[in-house]
Order: structure tokens, then C-alpha cells, then sequence
């Protein structure tokens, strides 16, 4: 049996010239998943009725009603979200049974634009790390080292879609948990501005920044992914000028030269790069107290009394804590975070506030329409220790939308990703720059 096709906008036109079904489309990608045998450990679940709505899905083709460009494309979706009928487990082994009452909204979108939902993937544990581990999971592999991160933590969406366990997934992203992982597996992930998905049916870590999006192969791919969701991006002209955070370089010589690389390319299609002044010491996301330490207990505690059957989960972490069914190196945060439950956030939000305003007032003096900077500081490496920096919680502590495509390789073959950030009203800005470093990379 050939491989699954390249891309999701390459699967759609083979759809819709009969050359392809979405049976066979599903059988592909479960057939590569087979191969490697999950050795990458980025599956942890699969949907009972795939085969049954993808012969739904050639159905509604063969009668005339299929319903736009994502019918019959085979999906994955991380852990953390409800797919009804399957367990939302956030990768947790206390919640191996957790059964949601129905699906989450996004989820229901895609299906009713007829989407395939292969099933679930393995991630960090309660979304805690940069390292995609789980008690129920393991580790997340990095497929061109095993013996490196795949970032995290929707690491296991990333390492399916690169692995083409799927053709496109959906993570979720509160400090960098879309984009870290995309970056280092050489694909597009985009975070939306915050509050422009629901967030209903997905397991919390940081309401306030929580958000939900695509991680894909390609740049259009991304956009109809997003569209599906219920967010249409209109895609602007290139910009002319945009800013270059510099104090997220210097921390690796190969990212800051594959990123260079990627900027020249930038300046020669015409666009005017300005350095960004460096941050005050107080908004530099690099330092302060995080979100997720005052808002996760109080959340998750709420998620686990709505969100599932009765009886199919424990009835709070306290519960989970309790039966010691999770990793052990999570034991100290989850205590901190139980002890931190209700803690006050007014002063840790007004702090996000003041930096959407500061660059906002930034761009709008330099004449800049986005800031490019490094996705991660670091090159896939250590598996235990993986670094990432500080560069995407910009876009998480701002509420600003974000995405990252990779901007080349280092020569030991590991990608590099480039973000770009912009106000939500410049949105379709990034996804301009985005195309023109995917279609001029080397």
C-alpha cells in the first residue's frame, strides 16, 4: 500500500477527483502507524468508529453532500480533548477510564465538516511539560532522534502528523504547547488568539491562556484546519515592516543562524525588519509568577465534576492525589498547585495586560504590523532535560496570536521554527509571512 498523501490540500483534491476515498485515506495512515508500530509512542487511543464515518464520509461524497474540504481527512486529536465514546485521559493513568459526555466543540465541528478522527495522542501529563511524558504513555520520541524531545506538550499530535499517522491534528497550546512541538517536528502550529475557539470540552491547565489549534504539515493545511474550527483566517497582503525580538537570540548558535537565514529570506521579498527595543525586566515572560500555578487546581477540580459520566472519574485531583496513579515526578507540582487553589490572579493577569500593551504601543511607534523571533531557543536534544526558552509565552501572556513554520534545519538535520506574533487584528499577517518561509525554504 502507497503512503498517506503529503498533505491534507493534497488529500482534498484527490477526494474530490475520485482518486482517492476516505476508507483508503484511513487505511493509509493506520497502515504507516502499523509499520512503526507506535515506537514513537505518540498514540494512545483509538477511535472505535473510524472505519464507520470514514464509510460515512464516502457516502455523502458518492451522493453529492460532501461537506467542503476536510470530508473524509483522517485526524488526530490530543488527550486532553473530548472525543464521546473514547476516554479523555490528559495522559494521566488515574483517568484511563474517564469517559466525557460528549464531545468537545471544536471536535463536533470538525466532524460535521467530515473529518475522520483516528483517535487520541499522547502529551505531557496534565499538559504540565515541555517533555511529552505520561503515565500512561511513556515518553514521546523525537523521530529523527529517539533519543530527543519531541516538545510538548501536544508532543504526540506533532510526532503523529509528522509521522503521517494523520494528515493534520489538533493540540492545545497554553505557554507554547502547540508551537514548541510543531518547531521541533518541522511543522506549522498556529495558536489563535485567546477566546477565539471554545475551550469547551477540553481539560484545562490555565483558563486565562488556554487555547486550542492545528498542527499541520503546511500552511494551507493549518488554514483549513482552522477554518473547520469555526476560525476563518483571511490572509493579508506580506507586510512591509515587522520586528525582530533580539533578546531571543543568542541562546544557540544553530537556531539563531537557521533563523537568520530565514530573515534575509524576509528581507529580500521586501519586508522591512526593525529590532524591537528589549523588554522591561518586569514583563519579560522569562521571569514572574505563572498563570498555571494559581488557576490549574481550581479548574481541573471543575473539569472532573461537569465534564465526564458518572462514575468513570475521580471526583477531584485531591482523589487522583490520593490513589497515586499519575507520574511521580508530578507529585510535587500537583501538591503546589492543590496548596495554590485559591490563590489571587488579578495582579499576575494585570501583568499579561500591561504586556499586550506594550507591544502594542511598540509596534504601532515602529510602524510594525508582527515580531519574528525563535520559536525555541534550543535544538531537539536531551530527552530528560529538554529546553525550550521563554520566546512563546509572548504570545501566551499578551493573548496575542502566534504561529510557527519551520525555517530550515541545523546541519546535524533537526528543524528549526520561526513564530511570528501579531495583534489579533493583524492575524492574517502571519499567515502571509508563514507562506513566503515555506515557499522559499531550501
Amino acid at each position: 500500500m502507497t503512503g498517506p498523501p503529503a498533505s491534507i490540500t493534497a488529500a482534498a483534491m484527490m477526494l474530490a477527483r475520485g482518486e482517492t476515498t476516505a476508507r483508503a485515506l484511513l487505511d493509509q495512515v493506520l497502515e504507516k502507524l502499523d509499520r512503526d508500530g507506535d515506537r514513537f509512542h505518540a498514540m494512545l487511543a483509538f477511535n472505535p468508529h473510524a472505519a464507520r464515518d470514514a464509510a460515512a464520509a464516502d457516502r455523502a461524497r458518492s451522493q453529492g453532500t460532501a461537506a467542503g474540504p476536510l470530508h473524509g481527512i483522517p485526524l488526530v486529536l490530543k488527550d486532553n480533548i473530548d472525543l464521546a465514546g473514547v476516554p479523555t485521559t490528559s495522559g494521566c493513568r488515574a483517568l484511563a477510564g474517564a469517559m466525557p459526555r460528549r464531545s468537545a466543540i471544536i471536535v463536533e465541528r470538525l466532524r460535521d465538516a467530515g473529518a475522520v478522527i483516528v483517535g487520541k495522542t499522547n502529551l505531557s501529563e496534565f499538559s504540565f511539560e515541555i517533555r511529552s511524558r505520561s503515565s500512561l504513555g511513556g515518553d514521546v520520541l523525537h523521530p529523527r532522534a529517539p533519543h530527543a524531545s519531541a516538545g510538548g506538550s501536544s508532543g504526540g499530535t506533532a510526532v503523529a502528523v509528522a509521522q503521517g499517522y494523520a494528515l493534520g491534528g489538533i493540540g492545545t497550546d497554553t505557554g507554547g504547547s502547540i508551537r514548541i512541538p510543531a518547531a521541533y517536528n518541522g511543522l506549522v502550529g498556529f495558536r489563535p488568539a485567546h477566546g477565539a475557539l471554545p475551550m469547551q470540552g477540553i481539560a484545562p491547565l490555565a483558563p486565562s491562556t488556554d487555547t486550542v489549534g492545528p498542527i499541520a504539515r503546511t500552511v494551507a493545511d493549518a488554514e483549513l484546519l482552522l477554518a473547520a474550527m469555526g476560525h476563518g483566517v483571511s490572509v493579508s497582503a506580506l507586510p512591509r515592516r515587522i520586528g525582530v525580538v533580539r533578546e531571543v537570540f543568542g541562546a544557540n548558535a544553530a537556531v539563531d543562524a537557521v533563523c537568520a537565514t530565514a530573515l534575509d529570506r524576509l528581507a529580500e521579498a521586501g519586508v522591512t525588519l526593525v529590532d524591537l527595543p528589549a523588554l522591561p525586566a518586569n514583563l519579560n515572560p522569562g521571569h514572574g509568577e505563572h498563570i498555571v500555578d494559581a488557576e490549574f487546581a481550581a479548574a481541573f477540580d471543575a473539569y472532573l465534576a461537569s465534564n465526564f459520566l458518572p462514575g468513570s472519574a475521580p471526583a477531584s485531583l485531591d482523589a487522583i492525589v490520593a490513589g497515586e496513579a499519575f507520574l511521580p515526578d508530578h507529585a510535587k507540582a500537583l501538591a503546589a498547585r492543590i496548596a495554590a487553589k485559591d490563590r489571587e490572579t488579578a495582579s499576575i493577569l494585570a501583568r499579561h495586560q500591561a504586556l499586550a500593551e506594550h507591544l502594542g504601543a511598540a509596534c504601532a511607534a515602529l510602524a510594525i504590523d508582527a515580531l519574528v523571533y525563535p520559536t525555541s531557543q534550543a535544538i531537539p536534544d536531551d530527552l530528560e532535560n529538554p529546553k525550550g526558552g521563554w520566546a512563546p509565552e509572548l504570545a501566551a501572556r499578551s493573548g496575542w496570536p502566534a504561529l510557527t513554520v519551520c525555517a530550515g534545519f541545523a546541519a546535524n538535520g533537526m528543524p528549526v521554527g520561526i513564530e511570528f506574533l501579531a495583534p489579533p487584528v493583524n492575524e492574517g499577517a502571519l499567515f502571509a509571512l508563514a507562506r513566503l518561509i515555506e515557499a522559499t525554504a531550501v
